[in-house]
């Protein structure tokens, strides 16, 4: 056996294992957390003018991410401290979700985004809906 196959033989199965253990480890981690309900969720923005489908849709996006049943999100939970996530995380669930919603990137998206600090799962629901909002086509109000 070559010594390139021998150390792939080697680090690759050790990789694969310690890749299983951070994934135990951190969904472990996330059904410890307990958020609140769907409705209530739905319920925080109600004073706003984000729509109770794109705040339900973000809810059951981040449920979903999670196996343990018991486990739920809060609009203030930080994902740094609650999800572990950091910003390619955060620029891919924004991704995942504007797909999810039907939404395509207006043309000032890229723009918007760099100077858009997304912290929080409220923060996240507040730039969908910038987004939903400026959909090329869309009038303004």
């Amino acid at each position: 056996m070559s010594p390139v196959l021998y150390a792939a033989a080697i680090i690759v199965p050790i990789a694969v294992a310690v890749i299983a253990a951070i994934a135990f480890f951190g969904q472990r981690h996330l059904g410890k957390h307990r958020g609140v309900t769907r409705e209530e969720f739905i319920r925080a923005f109600a004073g706003s003018d984000v729509d109770s489908e794109l705040a339900g849709a973000v809810f059951d996006y981040y449920k979903s991410q999670v196996r343990a049943k018991e486990f739920s999100v809060a609009p203030d939970d930080d994902y740094e401290r609650v999800l572990l996530a950091g910003d390619e995380e955060i620029d891919d669930d924004a991704e995942a979700l504007m797909k999810k919603l039907g939404l395509r990137r207006p043309p000032d998206y890229m723009t918007a985004r760099s100077e858009t600090r997304i912290r929080t799962i409220r923060d996240m629901v507040l730039w969908l809906n910038w987004v939903r909002t400026h959909q090329p086509g869309t009038p303004r109000s």
